[in-house]
This record gives structure tokens, sequence and C-alpha cells, in this order.
């Protein structure tokens, strides 16, 4: 089987790890991670999304941090 983003993504799961945008970016340079994702999907995997708030750089008027929505996603067996 030719290694690719995909089965890289997919064996990252199945090891039992978490993987967030930013970690895919980070690790397999993959920016499309959701597009990865939906095609797992497709293929059968039973992938669940599991939302986060992770804090920002920047910080709101009473000096506490303000924080994004990400995903991060885990395979379910």
């Amino acid at each position: 089987m030719k290694k690719t983003q995909t089965s890289d993504i997919l064996q990252h799961l199945k090891d039992g790890r978490r993987l967030t945008q930013k970690e895919a970016i980070q690790e397999y340079g993959a920016y499309r991670l959701s597009s990865i994702i939906h095609s797992l999907r497709r293929q059968g995997h039973d992938i669940m999304s599991i939302p986060k708030k992770v804090p920002t750089r920047y910080h709101k008027a009473d000096g506490s941090r303000v924080t994004a929505n990400v995903v991060e996603y885990k395979i379910n067996y």
C-alpha cells in the first residue's frame, strides 16, 4: 500500500491517538484534515468529532484569554 497523508492519519487514529488540524499540519503536512476525515468516514471508519476549546494568543479587556473552538478527531472501535 502506498504511504499517503490519508494512510498516515488513519494509522495515527488506529493507534488510539487523537488529532487536531494543527497537529495534522505539523505532523503530516495535511492542511485539509476535515476532507481526509470525510473520506475515511465514507470508507466506513467510525471517527468521532470532539469539540474542544483552546486558548489563543489574544486577551480580553479583563485580561482573560480568548478561546477558539477546534475539533479533535478520534476513531471508535
